[in-house]
Parts: structure tokens; sequence; C-alpha cells
């Protein structure tokens, strides 16, 4: 830390220290003597010298910012972000949230059709099986029609066996489908997000983006007026010719001062 704290920093030479001591004397003899104006002047000129390197450093930033709030106006993949790849984005996640919702609805109405089919199935095949048991009771002489039956009861316990899973697997089903209120949940908080990203974005673009001329237009090798306006930042809310005065300005202010 030292080391780069004395790497932005000179050494003073003798003539330096003895003009520095005499401006600081003369300083001093002014606040002696009250003369609030000579105060003033020495102050100023012991002052200069510090003065200096921190207004060409602010000067050399200016210059970079101004530089880079330049450059990003004149992105145009900024530009296609904000005004159309952004807004598509969330055209497709609303695309995808409405098909998960008529997914998910289908499905439940599947469900809600298959649940009244299953407990059918399963009550039918419930009162045949004791049917069936009556009529083995009765006919147990029979041997060969008592062995069809066991044939059958065994059948239908199959039945009744798969029937009651399937009902409870059915409710799993219903249950699953809290996933696309949680997922739609989920994406609209990201729509929302691009939305104030973009939002941000194109603020952003109508403080910074300056009036492209159509020279600027002609090397992007724009032709028709359509082409001519997928180069350009959003306008800012004044007059072309002021937004043009402007950034202008800026610039030669820095030029005037060095920068």
């Amino acid at each position: 830390m030292k080391s780069g704290v004395c790497s932005g920093m000179h050494l003073m030479d003798e003539e330096e220290k003895r003009v520095r001591l005499n401006q600081a004397r003369a300083l001093l003899a002014a606040v002696e003597s009250g003369d609030q104006a000579d105060f003033e002047h020495q102050l100023t000129a012991l002052t200069a010298g510090q003065r200096q390197p921190v207004f060409e450093q602010v000067g050399q930033m200016t210059r970079e910012v101004h530089e880079a709030l330049m450059a990003f106006a004149l992105d145009e993949r900024l530009d296609r972000m904000a005004e159309a790849e952004m807004p598509d984005a969330r055209d497709r996640l609303r695309y995808v949230i409405s098909l998960t919702e008529q997914a998910a609805t289908r499905t439940l109405v599947l469900v809600e059709e298959a649940f009244p089919l299953t407990e059918r199935l399963v009550e039918r095949s419930d009162r045949l099986h004791q049917q069936l048991a009556q009529v083995a009771e009765k006919e147990a002489d029979n041997r060969r029609l008592v062995e069809v039956i066991h044939t059958i009861s065994d059948y239908l316990d199959s039945v009744l066996g798969s029937g009651n899973a399937l009902k409870s697997q059915l409710t799993e089903v219903m249950m699953a489908q809290e996933f696309q209120d949680l997922s739609g949940q989920l994406l609209m908080r990201v729509i929302n997000l691009l939305e104030q990203l973009e939002s941000k974005m194109v603020s952003l673009l109508h403080l910074t983006s300056p009036e492209i001329t159509s020279g600027d237009r002609q090397k992007k090798g724009g032709n028709s007026s359509d082409d001519l306006q997928k180069g350009t930042g959003p306008a800012l809310p004044k007059e072309s010719s002021d937004v043009v005065k402007s950034q202008d300005d800026v610039d030669d202010l820095l030029a005037s001062l060095g920068f």
C-alpha cells in the first residue's frame, strides 16, 4: 500500500522546498496581519500545485466516462436487447407458463374423469366377488363350478387391488399438479425482473443516447428508413438539435481542457 502511495508522489527538491516555505511564511504573515485578500492570494498560490494533479485526474475520468457512455449509447446490441430481445424473452416465458397451465388443466380433467371410472370398476368387482362367493357356497358339491368361481375370484381380487392402487396414483397425479402453480409463480417473478431490467435499460439509453447522424448510419450500411432506425438508440426527450449540441459541448469542453 505504501509503495502505491509513494508512486503517486514526488520528492521535493531544495528549490521547491524553499518556495513552499516562503509561501507558508507569507500565508502565516497574512493570517497574523488579518489581511483577508492577501491570505486568499497566498493560500491560492500555496495550493495551486496540489490542485493541478486533482484537476487532471478529474478531467481524465470525465473523458473516460463520457466515451464509455457514448459507446454504450451507440451499441446496437443494447438497442436490440432493450427493444426486442427482452420483450421476446418475456413472451417466451409467458408462453411456457401458458403451456404448463394448459397441460396441468388437461391432466386434472383426465384425472377427474378417471376417478369415477376406477371407483365403478372397484365397486362392481367387489360386488361380483361377493356374489360368486355366495354361488360357490350354494354349489359346493359342483366341484367344476367351484374351481371356475375360485379362478374368477382370484382375478377379481387382482382387479380390486389394481383399482385401489390406481385410485391412489390418480390422487398423487392430482397433487403433483401443484408444480404448475409454483413454476408459474417463479416464472412470473423472472418476467417481473426482466421487465424492471428492460425499463432501466431503456431509461439509461434515453439518458445517454446521442442522435446518430446520417453519416453514422451510412457507415453501418443502412439504406431504408427502417434500417436507419435500427441502428439508433432511443431518442432523448428533447429536440434532436439539442441532443447533438449537448454531446458536442461535452466534447468541446473536454478538448479545450486538454482531455
